[in-house]
């Protein structure tokens, strides 16, 4: 990526222009093997930018090849990313009790995993609302989020939110359950989150990913440059293996209702994963990444 495609970039989020961005291995497996899937994506105001995305030939993880200093993402997402998606950085109320919605379905659909009552931690929480049904049957509820504009919305409604970035959040309280629905594929270090949802999970605690970047581009045809990684079924799991989750349930049902199209979920339980079945699925993810995910990224980039 060069200095050229940097600025026109940043000049297009209306961000600073002393970013740097540099080519990363692979954060799965850190194999540096990989096929470059697109050179282009769709950027801010329909724009188009270069942020390439490969995939990994090792595991089959898909994500952006260049990323960006730390700073760059606490600035963006403290500032500029809801604002560049929604043209408001602050919440409207029909985006909050969306958010109840999706919190009530995710809790029906979960009720035979989790106990009676217990703690629940949502990283990347935006404005809480998907808290509150878990707080109404009695859960303690806390979340997390950079955007302090979304995080002061629920925090003036009585929610406990931290305004930090999922790699700041602390590990303070013993989690029953740990939702990140679609902002791990946002974070700056996604091995550092998951080493911090691991210093709060119980024994036995229930860790739930979704991913939706990946499937809501392709059913729209196109992907955006807001996702640094595009999260698929298998890239999840091994995610949760490498930290010491073992996925229960996979599943492409929309466990937090219909508002979300293309999502999918993995649910983990924590505690001593098997090491011989990340390498199992390491081949599976290669092998679907190679046979389902770059023929659509071909006709993509024929498009």
């Amino acid at each position: 990526m060069d200095i050229r495609s940097v600025r026109h970039y940043l000049s297009l989020l209306q961000m600073r222009q002393d970013y740097q961005a540099t080519h990363v291995a692979c954060e799965i497996c850190s194999s540096t093997a990989c096929l470059t899937l697109l050179t282009y994506v769709r950027g801010p105001h329909e724009n188009t930018v270069a942020l390439p995305i490969v995939g990994c030939s090792q595991c089959g993880h898909i994500y952006q090849a260049y990323r960006f200093d730390a700073q760059f993402y606490q600035d963006y997402y403290d500032k500029f990313y809801r604002l560049n998606l929604f043209g408001d950085d602050v919440p409207d109320k029909m985006f909050f009790l969306d958010q109840i919605k999706r919190g009530d379905y995710l809790y029906k659909n979960l009720s035979q995993w989790l106990p009676e009552r217990g703690r629940l931690v949502d990283v990347g929480c935006a404005a809480g609302g998907l808290m509150i049904p878990f707080a109404k049957r009695g859960w303690h509820v806390k979340g997390n989020d950079p955007d302090s504009a979304y995080a002061q919305y629920g925090k003036a409604l009585g929610l406990n939110i931290d305004t930090v970035s999922a790699e700041e959040m602390t590990a303070d309280e013993q989690a029953d359950l740990i939702i990140i629905n679609g902002s791990l594929e946002h974070v700056y270090d996604v091995n550092q989150v998951m080493e911090k949802c691991q210093a709060m999970a119980k024994t036995q605690g229930l860790l739930l990913i979704e991913g939706r970047a990946l499937g809501y581009g392709m059913q729209q045809g196109y992907l955006t440059h807001n996702h640094r990684r595009f999260l698929t079924p298998h890239s999840i799991e091994l995610l949760m293996l490498k930290h010491g989750w073992t996925p229960i349930l996979t599943t492409e049902t929309p466990l937090c209702g219909p508002t979300r199209p293309g999502a999918v979920f993995v649910l983990g339980r924590f505690g001593r994963a098997d090491s011989t079945v990340f390498s199992a699925v390491c081949v599976t993810g290669r092998n679907r990444l190679q046979q389902f995910y770059r023929p659509w990224f071909e006709t993509m980039g024929a498009a």
